[in-house]
């Protein structure tokens, strides 16, 4: 089956706009970071060439093989980076020319018969034998380069119904943007905006308080141990220590004035898998799609099908992003 895709040119409205400079937060951190890290990586190449060539006649085989491996290996680390770095400044041109409301955005619209991953990391939209691969604003690097960021472990949404992509195109030879998905179900959704009451501040520290027994309890495995093995009370020890840390008061609420509050059909939903740095431990972190609008939730249960009816809570922590204060997917408790 194939398919004309219609394509027209829009203004781009202050809500991409504002999506747009969220995810484009701390760039100049990160530009600043990276050329730290070239330049480390460079000055670790001289040095380790001036070490070869001041002792190279008295290196042995073995030392002389692992500096040359290690020369080798940062050299191309630099290479690597470095090649990133330069596609920053035409990266922010393009982007700066956005925010300012100088760029258009394409509106496509055709008949949605396939989503999933894309083959950069994004998600790619099936139009028949058309396909049209897309960045995520978050996950992928929009302030330098849409082809580099995380891929979705998971991306599954509605097929065989019409579409609309709001795409914005940064670089000719990179994925555009993804501001907006729009669905039939997408005007059907709620998004409410009220004050945060005592009932919501009282539930999230009684979840602090539930932490705090779980983390006590928990305890009282290594302290019954510890009456035939010492070193165990140590172990018990750490627990209730954590547990009167996770027991606090958060401050979350604290600053917060309004909550949001979403309810609609799941459109998509694009999960990433996580590794913590320096661990093994793999978290997942879910996205759901809602009046054509992702949202990263808070969530630990299965992937919701796309099709079932959610409603969720959170703050709007700024800088920190969304802070999630109860999800329900519709016939399941929170």
């Amino acid at each position: 089956m194939n398919q004309t895709l219609q394509v027209e040119d829009a203004p781009l409205t202050e809500d991409d706009i504002l999506l747009l400079r969220k995810c484009s937060r701390g760039r100049l951190l990160m530009a600043v970071f990276g050329v730290l890290v070239v330049l480390l990586l460079a000055l670790s190449v001289l040095t380790f060439v001036a070490l070869g060539l001041s002792e190279w006649r008295t290196l042995d085989f073995g030392v002389g093989a692992m500096l040359l491996t290690a020369i080798t290996v940062m050299g191309g680390l630099a290479v690597f980076f470095g090649r990133r770095l330069l596609r920053i400044p035409r990266g922010w041109r393009s982007l700066d020319r956005a925010l300012k409301g100088r760029l258009t955005k394409q509106i496509v619209s055709g008949w949605l018969t396939s989503f999933g991953p894309g083959s950069t990391p994004g998600v790619c939209y099936g139009f028949g034998e058309q396909r049209v691969e897309a960045a995520l604003p978050f996950w992928n690097e929009i302030a330098s380069d849409t082809r580099s960021g995380h891929g979705p472990a998971t991306a599954v949404g509605l097929t065989d119904l019409p579409v609309r992509l709001h795409l914005l195109t940064l670089r000719p030879d990179a994925p555009a943007v993804l501001l907006r998905a729009e669905y039939p179900m997408s005007a059907e959704s709620l998004v409410a905006v009220e004050e945060i009451s005592d009932a919501d501040r009282a539930a999230v520290r009684r979840e602090e308080l539930d932490a705090r027994k779980f983390m006590l309890i928990f305890a009282l495995v290594p302290l019954a141990g510890g009456l035939f093995l010492p070193p165990l009370l140590f172990v018990a020890a750490i627990f209730a220590i954590l547990a009167m840390l996770f027991g606090m008061r958060s401050r979350k609420l604290k600053r917060g004035i309004y909550k949001h509050g979403v309810r609609g059909v799941v459109e998509e939903a694009v999960v990433y898998r996580l590794r913590s740095p320096n661990s093994s431990i793999v978290s997942l972190v879910h996205n759901y799609r809602i009046g054509g609008v992702m949202y990263r939730v808070e969530y630990l249960g299965d992937v919701v099908e796309p099709g079932r009816r959610v409603e969720f809570e959170f703050l709007d922590a700024g800088l920190k992003g969304q802070t999630g204060l109860f999800f329900r997917v519709d016939g399941e408790p929170a």
